[in-house]
């Protein structure tokens, strides 16, 4: 699947976007930090990524990690990536994931989406959760 490039809405979300930050009910996402770190990247060609790390102390591993190691570096860590389509009149973005760090989460995952300046905010239908990113400049 790719993106129609020739609706506005594709064309807003279009780039790179520094994550900011994550609300649950209005109040700060749980789990995550204060400092959590990330990025979500919507391609000309349909083609998206997304990773959020979160900010918590990370213990050095070796090249090969242990399983207590591993763990705690997927912890609360969501990586993904695949294509992305539109849907312009009902303001949805659908990633349609390829591959992720959680095996059992292969869904397609859709997100309302509105770009106020230079901040995109996407929202799960029927959520009052809400992410925020701001544009790489």
């Amino acid at each position: 699947m790719s993106a129609d490039l020739k609706g506005d809405g594709a064309r807003q979300i279009l780039g790179a976007w520094r994550y900011v930050g994550a609300t649950l009910d209005g109040k700060p996402r749980p789990g995550r930090g204060a400092h959590a770190k990330g990025m979500i990247y919507y391609g000309p060609h349909g083609e998206m990524a997304c990773h959020v790390m979160p900010d918590k102390e990370r213990t050095k591993a070796g090249a090969r990690p242990t399983l207590e190691e591993a763990f705690n570096a997927l912890d609360e860590y969501i990586g993904y990536f695949g294509t992305y389509s539109v849907d312009e009149n009902a303001r949805i973005v659908t990633h349609h994931r390829l591959g992720s760090v959680q095996p059992g989460d292969m869904h397609d995952l859709q997100r309302h989406f509105r770009v106020e300046g230079d901040r995109l905010i996407l929202n799960p239908p029927g959520t009052t959760y809400f992410v925020t990113w701001e544009r790489f400049k």
